[in-house]
C-alpha cells in the first residue's frame, strides 16, 4: 500500500512540475537580487564576491531566457507523469497482493 501511495505521490509531482512549468511559460517573471523586474528594467551582473563586472541584461532578455527554459520544465514534468504511470499499470498487470502484503 505505501508503494501505491509512493508512487502516486510520484505522479502528481510530475503534474506539478508540469503545470508550473506552462505557467511559467505562459507568464514568465523575473528578478534581480530578489527585486521583482518590469519592463524597461535592467540587470547588472555581479560575480560571487559581488564585484560589478559591468554586464548588463535587459528585462526582455531575462523574460526570453525563461521562455526557452520553460519547455524543459514541461517535459520533465510529463516524463515523470509518464514513467509513473507506467510503473504502476505495469503494477496493477503483475501479482495481485495478499491480505497479509496489502
Amino acid at each position: 500500500m505505501r508503494k501505491r501511495i509512493g508512487l502516486w505521490g510520484f505522479i502528481v509531482a510530475g503534474l506539478a512540475i508540469a503545470v508550473w512549468g506552462t505557467l511559467s511559460w505562459a507568464s514568465p517573471s523575473t528578478s534581480c537580487r530578489g527585486v521583482e523586474m518590469n519592463p524597461g528594467d535592467v540587470c547588472e551582473y555581479s560575480s560571487l564576491t559581488n564585484v560589478h563586472g559591468g554586464k548588463v541584461q535587459r528585462y526582455e532578455d531575462r523574460i526570453d531566457i525563461a521562455r526557452e527554459q520553460a519547455p524543459f520544465a514541461v517535459a520533465a514534468g510529463v516524463g515523470l507523469m509518464a514513467f509513473g504511470l507506467v510503473i504502476v499499470a505495469q503494477g496493477r498487470r503483475g501479482k495481485v497482493p495478499t491480505a497479509s502484503e496489502a
